[in-house]
C-alpha cells in the first residue's frame, strides 16, 4: 500500500522539474525578444548597442539565436517543432 504513494511522490519532483525547465526556456526566449527588439530599433536608428552599431549581420544573428529557443521550447513542449520561423520574417515584424 505504501508503494503507489512513493510513486506519486517520485513523479511529482520530475513535473517540477519539467516545469521549470519550461520556464527556463520561455524565460530565455523573452529575454532574445527583447534583445532582437533593442538590435532591430538601433539598427534602424544607426544608435550604438552595446558599444557599436550593429549590422545587419549582428541582428540576424540574434534573429537566429531567438529561432533556435523557439524550436527548443516547440519540441519541449510538443515533441516537434510546429510553426517554422525565419530571419526575414523576424525582421520584418514590428517592434512592440
Amino acid at each position: 500500500m505504501n508503494e503507489p504513494q512513493d510513486k506519486q511522490k517520485s513523479s511529482a519532483p520530475h513535473e517540477e522539474t519539467r516545469e521549470e525547465a519550461e520556464d527556463a526556456l520561455r524565460s530565455r526566449m523573452e529575454l532574445l525578444q527583447a534583445k532582437l527588439n533593442a538590435a532591430k530599433i538601433a539598427f534602424h536608428n544607426r544608435t550604438e548597442l552595446d558599444g557599436k552599431t550593429p549590422e545587419y549581420e549582428d541582428v540576424a544573428a540574434v534573429a537566429k539565436e531567438l529561432i533556435a529557443a523557439n524550436y527548443q521550447l516547440q519540441k519541449r513542449l510538443y515533441g516537434e517543432v510546429r510553426m517554422k520561423l525565419s530571419v526575414a520574417r523576424l525582421l520584418r515584424a514590428s517592434s512592440r
